[in-house]
């Protein structure tokens, strides 16, 4: 499949896409000082490295006090609603915890933007491997964006969505 094909597959999810930053870059209206930005940045990229260093501790208490308990908490992975809530997403990281003997989650390409003294989105590649008893294992890569919000005096997950590469895929091939 052609990389314009997969694209025409995805409809009218692409053009709302590429609204996105438009849409969020308009939230810097606020009047938030360079400097006010420079530091929301900094914290939130600070609240993700904490999170992946949680996860790759396989300490599911302290991973899943990054996810807001707001009612607007949603995660998505491949295009579909996954998790509903702060409490779905902390379960289904408890599960995975339980089942293995160690996690590494890398990120590359971090790139994180503040649109507010309170607000952020971040975006990256990901490699996650996830190690089993007895030596077997799997993992999974692709891509992630993760919208931030200051809660209480801490950067939460609020929303993000998570897609896979799939090995080979010439839709995904540069």
């Amino acid at each position: 499949m052609s990389r314009i094909a997969s694209r025409r597959q995805c409809g009218w999810r692409v053009p709302a896409l590429a609204l996105l930053p438009i849409v969020l870059l308009g939230c810097q209206g606020d009047g938030a000082s360079p400097e006010a930005l420079a530091t929301a940045t900094r914290e939130a990229r600070a609240a993700i490295e904490a999170y992946v260093d949680a996860v790759n501790a396989l300490d599911v208490d302290s991973a899943g006090s990054f996810y807001s308990a707001a009612d607007d908490f949603r995660w998505l992975e491949e295009g579909v609603i996954r998790y509903r809530s702060a409490r779905e997403s902390r379960e289904s990281l408890a599960g995975l915890a339980q089942m293995a003997s160690s996690a590494t989650l890398t990120l590359s390409d971090l790139t994180v933007a503040a649109f507010g003294p309170e607000a952020a989105v971040a975006t990256c590649s990901f490699v996650q491997e996830i190690g089993m008893e007895g030596g077997a294992g799997f993992s999974f890569s692709g891509a992630m964006t993760i919208v931030l919000r200051k809660e209480d005096g801490r950067w939460l997950f609020v929303s993000g969505h998570t897609s896979s590469s799939p090995a080979n895929s010439p839709a995904y091939q540069q």
